[in-house]
């Protein structure tokens, strides 16, 4: 009952507030944006230029500051759970956490993500997790453009790419955020003029956050689903094995699936010359979505992963202002923390430690410039080097970074034999270009082409082209039809990750014996995708805007983890050997229906959206895992003075697993509210309210994994509040 007072109370609060308040507080005019200006916003994502998302040749996006500000958006997952053809498979996966689907395509690793056009995720394809280490504080917006993007960003832009864009100015601000389950987190931002000149003069910010939370005990709220962790756990006892039904003691220890997370990004800008570090940190419990009779949920069974970019970005242009040259060198460290492990029945509920380290130094140059007919071009050249030591087996003990491994004394679980470990070293050499022609008739066409050489997998050529028409010259309807090639590159997580562990045998001829072994597969190709797509927008006046957006994927190569019956590992005869392969094909099709409106009546506004989207596929035949054929995203942003409200809800059909489980249907709401604090002329105080699952529903998501380990469904957290404060100086 103490949650639906709390709503009710909220909401007669807003209500009360909002008609006495005549007035923005501090004199700011709270999301006064038209229709136009809040869909419209320019973006650079989809073409290295700027271009209003309608001018694109991309299903291409964008989501404006106030936008995050009034809906509550914390961080890219909150805005990707609201945003069409993005499906989010929550506390699904022990390494990724939260799990993206996009247009039926599953895997984080098939999306680029940048932060101001520099990348943050793994340039060698390795494990993502999409929790809160993607920070939205400062952002000024987030462009989001869907399909396939390899023709300008190579390797992995395989179901589209996000760019976060930093604030660059503005005042600096200070917030704090403490909610159920003690959730808790921080965040500051400043950026300063270096010196009293103009726009380009010398300029310095950044922004740090930092996240942490206990989460729900979910035992406590799913009893069937966790009857062994409340009636066999509790007494020290656990299964052997997925394929093997008896019990063994085990140490019964307090439950604990807590997630930590960090964010920062520092930049100086010294004229035409940026440099920055963006790092991110993220670490949550690795026993998520494991059935607790097969796996321990104790504090110390963590994956934690930390990456850094360190940038240097000069940007010159012509003096009649035809050309511009960016060149970019970066520098990416990807790292599986040394902490992280698993104890669970594959480890034999030992401590089963994981070490990955990954560099890449990266150089870029990109000419845009405008032929003699008048087209707008780009022209670009990349250069990588690739340093690997890939995601290591079981560890007995945590890996130490100053040693080398051989050094260490490792060996697999249960046995005397020595671990496997590789060094990868391998360099890509890319090219592309990107050409759009005048209007013609009041459309235009624009070619993209990308050629990749690999020293590890050889040659790769990724087209792209799209036309955009609109009718009669104005902006009212647009009309767009698309196709891309892109291509993701096999990962050394994929080529030779391998776990499992060994059993004394007297009777084998080895002395060991293996239930289960994950091996090594280090023939695999890219996998590749085509796509067509279309889409149908009309702005009806200045209030409403209707889209339509078909789309169809083609995934061959896929990169599959196959179990191929009984063999042998080290010598060792394993009941249930698995490896990646390239075997089988994906294909996605679908549709999106959107409606997007701003209506305003006196002192108050109203921002409705909704987007309905049917997704449907195959995988070599069955039905596509990760995803619900019919899904629901709606809400509505109430604004009135100081006060803005958001309810929205997110409805999606029953899905699949991995293994074709059903996992059911569902409904859950949310809500957002934010008041700013009139009476502080020195900055702006803003409090905020929000509450998720507000009616307190059990329910699942499609957990990740094949193995018969996993849980059916992921339970979901239920009602959870957290309120916080923001300062701006």
């Amino acid at each position: 009952m103490f949650y639906k007072i709390l709503i009710a109370a909220v909401i007669c609060a807003v209500v009360s507030s909002s008609a006495r308040a005549d007035e923005p507080a501090g004199g700011v005019d709270f999301f006064q944006a038209t229709l136009a200006e809040i869909l419209d916003t320019p973006l650079l994502a989809a073409s290295y230029s700027e271009e209003k998302p309608s001018d694109a040749a991309a299903s291409a996006s964008v989501i404006t500051a106030e936008t995050i500000s009034k809906r509550g958006y914390a961080t890219l997952a909150d805005l990707l759970a609201d945003t069409p053809q993005f499906q989010l498979q929550r506390n699904s996966d022990v390494r990724r956490l939260n799990l993206i689907s996009v247009r039926g395509i599953p895997n984080n690793e098939r999306l680029v993500i940048l932060y101001d056009g520099i990348r943050v995720t793994p340039p060698t394809g390795d494990l993502l997790a999409m929790a809160g280490q993607f920070s939205l504080k400062n952002a000024a917006r987030v462009e989001v453009v869907l399909g396939p993007m390899s023709s300008l960003y190579g390797a992995d832009a395989f179901s589209g790419v996000i760019n976060i864009v930093s604030r660059k100015g503005g005042k600096a601000a200070a917030g704090f955020k403490y909610g159920r389950f003690n959730s808790v987190s921080g965040d500051l931002s400043a950026a300063t003029g270096l010196s009293n000149g103009g726009p380009a003069s010398p300029s310095a910010g950044v922004t740090f956050e930092a996240r942490a939370g206990d989460n729900p005990r979910l035992p406590d709220f799913y009893k069937r689903d966790y009857a062994w962790y409340n009636n066999e756990y509790r007494r020290g006892l656990a299964q052997v094995s997925p394929y093997n039904a008896s019990t063994t003691t085990v140490p019964a220890l307090r439950y604990d699936a807590g997630e930590d997370s960090s964010f920062l990004n520092a930049r100086l800008s010294l004229g035409n010359f940026e440099t920055g570090l963006i790092r991110m940190r993220e670490s949550h419990s690795s026993s998520i979505g494991v059935k607790p009779e097969l796996t321990l949920y104790s504090k110390d069974a963590r994956f934690s992963t930390a990456y850094w970019t360190l940038y240097g970005r000069h940007t010159y242009t012509s003096p009649d202002e035809t050309w511009t040259l960016t060149s970019l060198i970066s520098h990416y460290n990807y790292e599986i923390e040394p902490e992280s492990k698993f104890r669970n029945s594959f480890s034999g509920y030992q401590d089963a430690y994981k070490y990955a380290l990954s560099q890449t130094s990266s150089l870029q140059e990109t000419l845009s410039f405008e032929t003699a007919a008048g087209c707008p071009a780009i022209l670009g050249l990349t250069y990588q080097e690739n340093s690997v030591l890939p995601y290591t087996a079981d560890l007995g003990h945590k890996f130490n970074k100053d040693k080398s491994p051989s050094s260490q004394g490792f060996v697999y679980s249960g046995s005397t034999i020595p671990v496997d470990f590789y060094s990868l070293n391998y360099s890509n050499i890319g090219a592309f270009m990107r050409v759009q022609t005048p209007e013609m008739g009041n459309a235009t066409l624009s070619l993209a082409l990308r050629y990749d050489n690999n020293s590890s997998y050889g040659t790769t050529w990724n087209p792209r082209a799209g036309l955009v028409w609109k009718p009669g010259g104005s902006e009212q309807t647009v009309v767009k039809l698309l196709y891309g090639e892109a291509y993701l590159a096999p990962s050394p997580f994929s080529t030779h990750k391998h776990f499992g562990s060994f059993i004394s045998s007297p009777t084998a001829a080895s002395g060991y014996h293996s239930y289960f072994f994950h091996v090594p597969n280090e023939g695999l190709e890219p996998e590749k995708v085509r796509s067509v797509e279309g889409s149908l927008s009309h702005r009806f006046g200045q209030e409403l805007r209707l889209s339509l957006n078909p789309y169809y994927n083609k995934v061959r190569e896929l990169i599959q983890d196959i179990i191929t019956g009984p063999g042998t590992f080290k010598g060792v005869e394993v009941d249930n050997i698995e490896m990646a392969q390239n075997r089988g094909t994906l294909e996605t099709y679908g549709a999106t229906l959107r409606a997007d409106a701003v209506l305003r009546s006196g002192r108050w506004g109203f921002e409705p959206w909704a987007a309905y989207t049917y997704s449907e596929g195959k995988l070599t035949g069955d039905p596509i895992p990760f995803n619900s054929r019919h899904s629901l995203q709606a809400g509505i942003s109430v604004l009135r003075g100081k006060w803005a409200v958001t309810p929205k809800v997110l409805y999606r059909s029953y899905s699949r697993d991995q293994d074709g489980q059903r996992v059911p249907q569902f409904a859950v709401a949310d809500l957002f509210v934010r008041c700013a604090i009139p009476g502080l002329k020195a900055g702006g105080l803003t409090a905020y309210l929000e509450l998720k699952n507000i009616f307190d529903r059990r329910y699942y998501n499609a957990a990740y994994g094949g193995g018969a380990d996993h849980l059916e469904g992921a339970p979901q957290n239920p009602f959870e509040a957290s309120g916080g404060l923001s300062y701006k100086f």
